[in-house]
């Protein structure tokens, strides 16, 4: 008997259909109809640990350090530090809130955090980013408390920063903000007579300012200050 066209055009879509909805339900371990964690139950060790945190299900993960990531990830994207509370293990604790108070820029939450480690790192960051020099002070790591200081100083260009600096490195420190900030007043402060010159005829040509090269004292720095002009004048007559 031949089969009528019409009804084997029907048997190829009714099949076309029951493929299709085979393909939607083959979805990646862990989901059901596209929702993800449905499924992770059926997995085992790490496939169902791995499955739990792709889905933001970390309270059906194994207790453990990688539970503990998933938490610290889970509080970052909710920024609610009371799900850091959730961590077990002490260091990934004190990680967790130190990324929100990153996140949040939030310094009350580096007074939390027990793990002096993560305490300093959160104290350092919020101090950059907030341009907050107490917060350096705060520190109790004599290098990074040392770095926070030169890193606000570079970003900032404040002068009184300095003093937090050792001695011997205070002087200077205010002769590469007078010559930053084009600063001839700060210039003027600096002890050193020599480096209160260089500081003012480094201002001159930057500025392109001869007169300043009468405020110099010492003589040598005065002469090479107005010799610069001299050339400059010269190059400059040279090319009309």
């Amino acid at each position: 008997m031949r089969i009528k066209p019409e009804i084997i055009k029907h048997v190829i879509l009714f099949a076309a259909l029951i493929l299709l909805l085979a393909l939607a339900a083959c979805t990646i371990p862990g989901s059901v109809s596209g929702v993800p964690g449905k499924n992770c139950f059926f997995l085992s060790g790490s496939a169902r640990d791995n499955c739990y945190f792709e889905a933001n299900k970390c309270s059906k993960m194994s207790p453990g350090q990688f539970r503990d990531s998933c938490v610290a990830e889970l509080a970052k994207a909710s920024k609610n530090i009371g799900v850091c509370d959730l961590i077990q293990q002490e260091q990934t604790k004190a990680f967790c809130q130190e990324q929100l108070a990153e996140s949040t820029q939030n310094h009350s939450i580096c007074r939390l955090i027990t793990d002096p480690y993560w305490k300093n790192n959160c104290h350092y960051h919020l101090a950059l980013s907030r341009e907050k020099d107490t917060y350096c002070l705060l520190i109790n790591e004599p290098r990074q408390q040392y770095d926070c200081y030169q890193e606000l100083i570079a970003r900032t260009n404040n002068p009184v920063l300095c003093e937090f600096l050792p001695a011997e490195e205070q002087e200077f420190c205010q002769y590469r903000i007078g010559i930053a900030m084009r600063n001839t007043t700060l210039c003027s402060t600096l002890e050193n007579p020599i480096n209160r010159d260089a500081c003012i005829y480094k201002i001159a040509k930057a500025t392109n300012e001869t007169a300043l090269c009468g405020s110099i004292k010492i003589h040598d720095i005065k002469t090479r200050c107005q010799e610069y002009f001299e050339e400059m004048k010269a190059q400059l007559q040279k090319t009309k």
